[in-house]
């Protein structure tokens, strides 16, 4: 007897819940994404390349999840299961995640800046106190060329 090529209602609806359930690690990886560019800043062309990167790892997961639970076969709802399941994680947990994500980045900048700040004044201080000597010895040199 060959492989069956189709699934009992059972079968089709544990497999839509297991692909509602993946639409979970689906949120986790574009909150990845989404942490990665509340840190970084991005351009236009570096978001569009990790809107592609995040496309084909989907597609990568979809395929997969069809291989390894559904014998290879690819049902229209497996995309509808996982965008529910992400839909879901987005609405509810990925809002907690990313807001404790801003909240700990803020801190963290404001810890930055704390840090850096006599940094920055020993810097300014140095460029006030060394700009006149060099501007001057550079005039004073124009000065000598053109004599």
């Amino acid at each position: 007897m060959g492989l069956e090529s189709f699934f009992t209602a059972s079968e089709q609806g544990r497999l839509f819940w297991y692909s509602c359930l993946f639409g979970i690690p689906i949120g986790i990886g574009f909150d990845l994404f989404r942490i990665l560019r509340a840190v970084l800043p991005h351009n236009r062309v570096l978001v569009a390349l990790e809107d592609l990167l995040f496309c084909m790892l989907y597609a990568l997961f979809v395929s997969a999840f069809s291989f390894g639970f559904a014998r290879g076969h690819l049902r229209w709802y497996f995309p509808v299961g996982n965008l529910l399941g992400f839909t879901v994680y987005y609405l509810t947990a990925g809002r907690v995640v990313m807001g404790v994500i801003h909240r700990i980045l803020g801190i963290l900048r404001r810890i930055l800046r704390v840090l850096l700040l006599p940094f920055v004044k020993g810097y300014a201080l140095i460029r006030e106190k060394t700009i006149p000597v060099f501007v001057g010895t550079l005039q004073k040199s124009k000065k000598a060329e053109k004599k």
